[in-house]
């Protein structure tokens, strides 16, 4: 008798389990059929991270310029609260 289910290879016998279709393997079980190569690097990233860091910060506030905070320079006292716990 020849049991099947989705996802899984047609089983013949009950003594051998069924084998999942290879695209139902989770991406994270398969394998890759080439060895993994080590991706190219741009530039920027051949410099240690503290000088990264710095070039990103730089890049960061030329992109976006400081903002102008509002201080009110006459604040009202905060309200009052005569109930406990509040």
């Amino acid at each position: 008798m020849i049991h099947s289910r989705p996802g899984y290879a047609p089983r013949y016998n009950d003594q051998r389990p069924a084998k999942l279709n290879p695209d139902m393997i989770p991406a994270i079980n398969r394998k890759s059929p080439t060895p993994t190569v080590e991706p190219k690097r741009a530039p920027e990233e051949e410099l240690p991270l503290d000088a990264r860091a710095e070039a990103a910060m730089k890049k960061l506030a030329l992109e976006h310029p400081p903002v102008d905070i509002l201080v009110n320079p006459h604040p009202s006292e905060p309200p009052k609260v005569l109930t406990p716990g509040k």
